[in-house]
């Protein structure tokens, strides 16, 4: 019996070894290739929003326009015609990382494990700016024809909640475009509040007086079709 059991293993192993010394002899190629381009721009696209100095209780606006790219609205690209987004607000770390810093010299740690840092622990001002994102607002010019109403969120808000998160969507045949307002709605620091101030519980600590604010705004597509 074990005899027999051994010469059937060997047997197997010749038809398998058959079989891909036979697949050798002949290949088929097939070229495949795929041009991958983003379907947003932002403007500006310096990337940036720089408010400078401010005071308490002042409101400053800023503009951005969020569109297509030029492939996403060639006339041949017919596949797709619509483009969902939404903007993320998140933690913005003091980058490139300080001396102070407890991640200082460590060249794996990037950008990204910051943001998750700060945003875990935003007490860090050695590592962390201040939280500007509760005190800014998403406010599109909404002239957009129906069903393609963009959704903003106002100043004071938190941003861990997801409600707190602007949506739009940009379509190519009539809205290529969405204008949004990003505005700065100043706080004031606890004890030294103007009389008119209406947001009460969202006092800044006195000891950040003079601190550098941030907050980092991300258009993020969540659907093209």
């Amino acid at each position: 019996m074990s005899k027999k059991i051994l010469f059937g293993l060997s047997t197997i192993l010749v038809v398998i070894g058959g079989i891909a010394a036979m697949s050798a002899y002949e290949a088929h190629v097939i070229n495949v290739t795929a041009h991958i381009e983003n379907a947003l721009k932002v403007l500006p696209l310096s990337g940036e929003l720089v408010f400078g100095t401010v005071f308490p209780q002042e409101y400053l606006e800023k503009r951005i326009w969020i569109t297509t790219s030029q492939s996403f609205c060639e006339g041949d690209q017919r596949r797709v015609l619509a483009i969902d987004y939404k903007i993320v607000q998140k933690p913005k770390p003091i980058w490139p990382i300080p001396e102070v810093c407890e991640f200082y010299g460590l060249p794996e740690v990037t950008i990204e494990d910051m943001r998750a840092y700060c945003h875990d622990y935003s007490e860090d001002l050695d590592c962390c700016y201040p939280s500007l994102c509760p005190y800014l607002s998403k406010d599109p010019i909404d002239d957009d024809p129906e069903p393609y109403d963009d959704h903003g969120v106002a100043a004071f808000h938190d941003p861990n909640d997801p409600s707190s998160i602007s949506t739009g969507t940009i379509h190519k045949d009539n809205d290529l475009s969405d204008e949004w307002i990003i505005d700065l709605d100043v706080p004031c620091f606890e004890g030294y509040c103007a009389q008119d101030w209406t947001y009460y519980g969202w006092e800044l600590p006195y000891e950040l007086e003079s601190e550098t604010f941030g907050c980092d705004l991300w258009v993020e597509v969540t659907d093209i079709y």
